[in-house]
């Protein structure tokens, strides 16, 4: 197979993952949550907060402990397993009316939640940025298509749970292998909390804006899902698709200006504002014209199909720049907007139960909302740039070992004068400046990790360098500084 068929086959499966991931998104809020309305309606949140819960867990294992690589590979392969056994729970629950089914059944599906995101936005790594647009594209269109066929046709409950964990496994499928190296490019580290300290210029904080954003995002997307829906069944249309293609068409002309993740994320905020803007004249309107209720929605539903876009290019393109830090940042996004949705589905039931009788007190805080979002996002942040934070992350290469010499020792001892570095400084630059891993200092040395930290965080900051490669890069040109 030349290396052309390749990228085509690589592109298809990427398409085809992520119309499976869509439609499963699709299928869990025609067919599956509505379900839940008579017997246990709160199942839906509590499997969205277990999948927040777990996207944390991870991240903290992925951390912290020495064995990650190997937790991470155990998740992997149970993750299909428990979405499909909390699938056919969901099922059972509903059949019998046992809300306990439906509990048990939210956390296997909550638990094995986070790798479908995960193994969807993998399959775009191996892509270009205007191959991995056009492959969501095309992806939402495909969604988009067979959930309006799906949804004019008449399927028993058996037969919708059946394909919903069909789309679920297909999507599982057709990206397992883009997450088979996932466990072992963990395992290969280290350790990440050492990685992040000594190369922090490889890595986004959880801190940063990026996620901010994504858990306000999650909060629309959660109203979005739940305000002015009936009997747990949510607003959807394939009008609010229309936007979305516009926005990713704007997207792909903007791919060479480096300006396409912006385009989706302003879309997606200006759509935001508009929606909560319309509420007003939507509730006022609704008695005459019913369709115009659903305006808010429409908007919503287009920004979030912008935002899902954006959370699934931002993960791959960090993840293409730091193959190390993808897990990471997959999970913290998807951990971020599960937390996002629960905010908003309380927000959006809350709108459900008292519209009607404080119509005025709602239309005010959805004004302020708008005021406050087109604030935060076109003020404070009109200087943040999602495509800055992405193509400013650095490549997490192990820095090349060099081996020692009189002159390699020289220049060490040259530059720990020069920057009047202590003693054990002056030891510890030296083993860095060879490439050797904290661990290995601490045998060494016979220290600890938060001593060997701060000694590194010394060094730094007095020779102004940002990682162990820019260490190395100071100690093998400090010759012709001299």
């Amino acid at each position: 197979m030349d290396s052309k068929t390749h990228r085509g086959y690589l592109w298809v499966g990427a398409c085809t993952a992520i119309s499976f991931y869509l439609l499963h998104r699709w299928g869990l809020n025609a067919w599956v949550h509505p379900a839940f309305h008579d017997v246990f309606p709160l199942a839906r949140e509590l499997s969205t907060a277990l999948e927040a819960l777990t996207c944390f867990v991870l991240i903290a294992v992925l951390i912290n402990s020495e064995h990650a690589g190997s937790i991470v590979k155990v998740s992997r392969i149970t993750a299909p397993i428990f979405m499909t056994i909390g699938l056919i729970l969901y099922f059972l629950g509903v059949e019998f009316a046992q809300a306990w089914l439906l509990a048990i059944g939210a956390f296997f599906f909550g638990v094995g939640g986070p790798w479908l995101f995960i193994s969807t936005a993998s399959t775009l790594l191996t892509l270009s940025m205007s191959g991995a647009l056009l492959a969501v594209l095309v992806g939402s269109l495909i969604q988009c298509l067979v959930s309006v066929v799906a949804g004019t046709a008449s399927l028993s409950l058996p037969v919708m749970f059946a394909l919903q964990i069909i789309i679920c496994l297909g999507c599982f499928l057709y990206g397992w292998k883009s997450t088979a190296s996932l466990p072992k490019t963990i395992a290969s580290q280290t350790s990440l909390a050492t990685e992040l300290f000594l190369n922090p210029r490889s890595f986004i904080p959880a801190s940063h804006p990026l996620f901010t954003s994504v858990v306000l995002a999650g909060i629309v997307r959660g109203i979005a899902l739940t305000y002015g829906s009936s009997l747990s069944n949510p607003i959807q249309t394939p009008a609010s698709f229309l936007l979305f293609l516009v926005v990713v068409g704007v997207a792909l002309l903007l791919v060479k200006s480096r300006t396409s993740l912006d385009t989706l994320y302003l879309s997606a905020a200006t759509l935001i504002v508009a929606g909560l803007a319309f509420f007003f004249p939507a509730t006022f309107t609704a008695a005459v014209d019913t369709s115009v209720h659903a305006l808010p929605n429409l908007l919503f539903n287009a920004s979030n199909e912008c935002l899902t876009a954006l959370a699934l290019l931002v993960s791959a393109a960090i993840g293409k720049r730091n193959p190390v830090d993808f897990f990471r940042i997959a999970a913290l996004y998807e951990g971020c907007i599960c937390l996002g949705i629960i905010g908003g589905a309380t927000i959006g039931h809350g709108l459900n139960a008292v519209l009607s009788e404080h119509a005025g007190l709602i239309i005010w805080a959805f004004s302020t909302g708008a005021v406050v979002f087109a604030f935060y996002n076109f003020v404070l942040l009109r200087s943040f740039s999602f495509d800055r934070a992405v193509n400013s992350v650095q490549s997490s290469e192990k820095p090349r070992v060099v081996s020692p010499s009189e002159s390699f020792g020289e220049r060490c001892q040259a530059v720990a004068e020069a920057f009047s570095l202590t003693p054990r400084e002056t030891e510890i630059l030296e083993y860095y400046a060879r490439g050797r891993s904290t661990n290995v200092v601490q045998e060494a040395l016979v220290l600890s990790y938060n001593t060997v930290r701060s000694h590194v965080k010394n060094i730094y900051r007095k020779t102004g360098v940002h990682s162990q490669q820019e260490l190395i890069d100071l100690i093998d040109g400090w010759s012709d500084k001299e």
